[in-house]
């Protein structure tokens, strides 16, 4: 099993890879790194960034997780992303499926999909999709629950925000059709 990272080293790495679309960031060592994307995204972001590991036992072989809990969140009391700020929130893991930690690929979860949630909820990837992203650059995959997953290789971050952004706003017009009221 690899090292997991601190959120700190998570933190520093997502900046990297986004760059010089990295502005106001507000990092207090804890969830959520908190920034303003420039051009071409102009929105500010709240952004959960989780280890997303696969840890031996109880799990298929290629199956990875993202456990979610917050900064304070205290066992068996729910958690909730809290997005009244008007932040884009976004639940990101990111994984190291070889034993390079410099070589990850970064999973932007959909946010509708786990507004709230319990002490150390797990979200799944699979090492397959993982996989799909290193053929493509850019992975959109849609599992059982009908989630939609956006994975990416580092140097590919800023064209998996895109599509994450493009989607989620899909999902949003869709729902506005449907007369269907978000969580």
């Amino acid at each position: 099993m690899s090292r997991r990272l601190t959120q700190r080293e998570l933190h520093l790495l997502f900046l990297h890879d986004i760059g010089e679309c990295a502005r106001d960031v507000k990092d207090n060592g804890g969830k959520p790194l908190s920034l303003r994307l420039s051009y071409p995204f102009n929105r500010d972001l709240n952004v959960y960034i989780f280890n997303c590991t696969a840890p031996p036992g109880g799990r298929s072989i290629d199956e990875f997780k993202v456990q979610l809990i917050l900064d304070g969140q205290k066992r068996g009391v729910r958690g909730k992303f809290d997005t009244s700020d008007g932040r884009t929130t976004l639940i990101v893991g990111y994984a190291t499926p070889f034993t390079d930690m410099d070589e990850g690929i970064w999973v932007l979860f959909e946010l509708d999909k786990h507004m709230e949630f319990a002490y150390s909820t797990n979200i799944q990837v699979y090492l397959r999709q993982m996989l799909c992203a290193l053929e493509e650059n850019v992975y959109v995959c849609q599992k059982h629950n009908n989630e939609i997953l956006i994975l990416s290789q580092r140097q590919h971050l800023i064209e998996a925000l895109q599509k994450r952004f493009d989607i989620d706003l899909q999902i949003m017009l869709e729902k506005a059709e449907h007369g269907i009221k978000g969580t």
